[in-house]
């Protein structure tokens, strides 16, 4: 596997991107449900990220880890979609399997287009997406009846 062409970072800019990469790897090692319970938790109130923003996010996240920017695609997908949380946007975050040949991935995108993947994505079957999800803070503490 060959590494994604890296920009190097000034210090005070990968503050945030060496902080999602760590917390990323610990949100990776959780069963796949509890993984996809808390990146919906995180989703809320996030305005929908851009693709642009998105894009920023993932090279930031593959400036300051090498392992995101090699096989490491959760690592990486995760990574980026907490440091957009950081930035207050949310792409949509995305897991998926090919089973000829047989193959898992996980990616972020927007508007359905995946963000900076050069793997061709056309023949994975999507099976978790957490999308952006605007916040119910709104509707808690409204009176019921009239």
């Amino acid at each position: 596997m060959t590494l994604e062409p890296r920009a190097r970072l000034p210090l005070h800019k990968s503050i945030l991107p060496r902080l999602a990469v760590t917390v990323g790897r610990a949100v990776t090692q959780l069963t796949p449900y509890r993984m996809e319970r808390l990146l919906r938790r995180l989703s809320r109130g996030a305005a929908p990220a851009s693709h642009q923003e998105a894009l920023r996010a993932r090279s930031d996240v593959v400036a300051v880890s090498s392992r995101c920017a090699g096989q490491y695609c959760l690592e990486r997908a995760v990574a980026a979609a907490l440091l957009a949380r950081m930035r207050g946007r949310w792409p949509d975050w995305v897991s998926g399997v090919n089973l000829m040949p047989f193959a898992a991935h996980a990616w972020i995108e927007v508007d359905g287009v995946p963000v900076g993947e050069a793997l061709k994505l056309d023949g994975f079957q999507k099976n978790i997406i957490v999308s952006y999800r605007p916040s119910r803070q709104g509707n808690r503490h409204m009176p019921s009846g009239g």
